[in-house]
């Protein structure tokens, strides 16, 4: 494995574990501890969503045109800034500024980090590369998801943040001074001087003529639109509806990460033998079932078996994703192209935790995870249907 691969897999070990300490218990905190209701808390996620997708199409921009190195150290900044604001706010319009940082981040990080993979990957490895990483990110889940409902309930809060923050100040320091720009200076002048931003954008929107990338889109949208649905609520779900108690709770997030994390094994190797589209298409379509499961338990047990289960087909989507988009988007940056793919899916999907809040608040808890459920259907789909359309058409060339 490349040396600077081996620095960002580090790096994102490091973030993964600050994040994963105190992001997926933010919704305990912010409606139990702060007094924040439900739907104001999907609010905040909305924003938060709102900003990545605003971020990230200059993210992609950005990467292609000044490096990776830069947008990456940005992103870890953005997180630090996020833990730092959980200490001082408590104040209900200063608490957007979590999400705003917190998913600016995201934005940040995500076109940099895949494309960097492609920099210094071999094309015939860069799905088990990506498997690589995603199982890296995976294993600091099930650390930290698993003791972080421990330590919040006989320390407190803070001392997660103060845990985290540390964590990250360490990714921030070997990202620094560590990871290698894949990047030269005359590559990244010979591009910018070859197509101006505006081409590249013009460029990118090709992708809505493009059959098979609109079909990834559509399976992108859709289930990005059903995990945004019911994933803020899953923890306020399992405590105000199934009773659970905090430990409880973390350790169920933490059989959903050792799934994750067992699941990305076998990943990079079947999204690379059997191709992106179905691999993507069959996650997407398991996450229906698998919520639905969710609504009809009252058993901790059962319902980490669940969790655990989808976890092991996660794998799949990081893999796949990164797969297909490169695939179908060569002619234009490819990190662009993941920015303006994310910045049409996040349009789409952004406002996706209020109507989560909204269908909690009117209908019932367990219509969230019935409406997420109809989502993920609805976009596994075009998925499917573009592996027949392709294996079709491969065995008509024959």
């Amino acid at each position: 494995m490349d040396k600077s691969l081996r620095i960002l897999l580090l790096t994102s070990l490091e973030t993964s574990l600050g994040a994963g300490l105190w992001f997926p218990l933010l919704g305990l905190y912010i409606t139990g501890n702060l007094g924040v209701s439900v739907l104001m808390f999907g609010l905040m996620t909305t924003v938060g969503r709102l900003v990545q997708s605003l971020v990230v199409l200059p993210s992609g921009f950005l990467s292609d045109n000044f490096g990776r190195k830069r947008m990456i150290l940005v992103s870890i900044t953005c997180s630090i800034s996020a833990v730092v604001t959980l200490f001082f706010v408590r104040d209900f319009p200063w608490l957007f500024f979590i999400s705003i940082f917190h998913y600016s981040s995201l934005a940040f990080m995500e076109p940099s980090r895949s494309v960097y993979i492609i920099d210094v990957t071999p094309e015939e490895k860069i799905g088990r590369a990506y498997a690589t990483l995603a199982l890296f990110q995976s294993f600091s889940s099930i650390i930290t998801t698993s003791i972080a409902g421990v330590i919040a309930a006989a320390l407190g809060f803070h001392w997660i943040f103060i845990i985290a923050m540390t964590i990250e100040l360490v990714s921030l320091i070997v990202a620094a001074f560590y990871l290698k720009e894949s990047l030269n200076r005359g590559a990244i002048k010979a591009r910018t001087s070859k197509e101006s931003l505006s081409g590249q954008l013009k460029n990118g929107l090709t992708i809505l003529r493009n059959p098979p990338l609109f079909a990834v889109l559509l399976g992108i949208v859709f289930h990005q639109l059903g995990l945004g649905i019911q994933s803020p609520y899953l923890t306020i779900y399992a405590r105000d509806v199934l009773l659970f108690s905090l430990p409880i709770i973390s350790l169920i997030l933490g059989l959903q990460r050792l799934g994750i994390f067992i699941g990305h094994f076998p990943s990079g190797r079947i999204v690379d033998k059997y191709g992106g589209e179905v691999s993507f298409a069959f996650h997407i379509f398991v996450t229906t079932p698998a919520m639905i499961l969710l609504t009809a338990t009252g058993n901790p047990s059962f319902a980490g078996l669940i969790l655990f289960l989808w976890g092991l087909t996660f794998g799949l989507d990081n893999v796949s994703r990164h797969k297909l988009i490169p695939k179908y988007r060569q002619e234009s940056g490819v990190a662009a192209a993941f920015g303006l793919i994310s910045l049409i899916a996040g349009a789409v999907s952004l406002i996706a935790p209020t109507i989560g809040g909204w269908v909690w608040t009117n209908f019932s808890p367990e219509t969230v995870f019935y409406v997420s459920a109809a989502a993920n259907f609805l976009g596994s789909l075009p998925l499917f249907i573009l592996w027949l359309y392709n294996r079709s058409a491969k065995v008509g060339s024959t």
